[in-house]
């Protein structure tokens, strides 16, 4: 079964999205309502290949920044007209905290993929591999 990367793309982007609007919930108001702005200029970054890796790679970033219940700069602030790649515009110190405060989320997490790798049979096609989607541009 061949796969449509753009279309990997953007079903990632969304599920993402659904996950960030449900924990958005457990904002203040205020954050809410900035996070917002944030969601509707990311749904609308859909033109080109390289804007659909832009705005999913800034929804993975905001969904973690969500599990920490904290918004950080700069999403409480509005975005900018034209947003450049996460790596550009995220400050390190930010992207760090940010996965410092996910440790323990993201130690589940692989504790749960190398339990479900020992129990799943490892039969998966070529193709569908590379269709799997990830934050690409975060190579600090």
């Amino acid at each position: 079964m061949k796969c449509n990367p753009i279309k990997a793309l953007n079903d990632h982007f969304l599920y993402n999205h659904r996950l960030a609007k449900a924990l958005q919930q457990l904002l203040s108001p205020q954050d809410r309502k900035m996070l917002q702005v944030w969601f509707d200029k990311l749904m609308a970054m859909d033109k080109t290949p390289e804007e659909m890796v832009i705005r999913s790679d800034y929804m993975w970033f905001v969904l973690l920044m969500l599990q920490s219940k904290r918004i950080w700069e700069p999403f409480n602030k509005l975005p900018p007209p034209q947003l450049l790649p996460l790596k550009k515009f995220v400050p390190l110190h930010v992207y760090e905290n940010v996965l410092i405060a996910n440790e323990p989320n993201m130690n589940n997490l692989s504790r749960s993929r190398t339990m479900l790798s020992k129990s799943v049979d490892v039969g998966i096609a070529d193709e569908d591999v590379s269709c799997s989607t990830s934050c690409s541009s975060l190579r600090y």
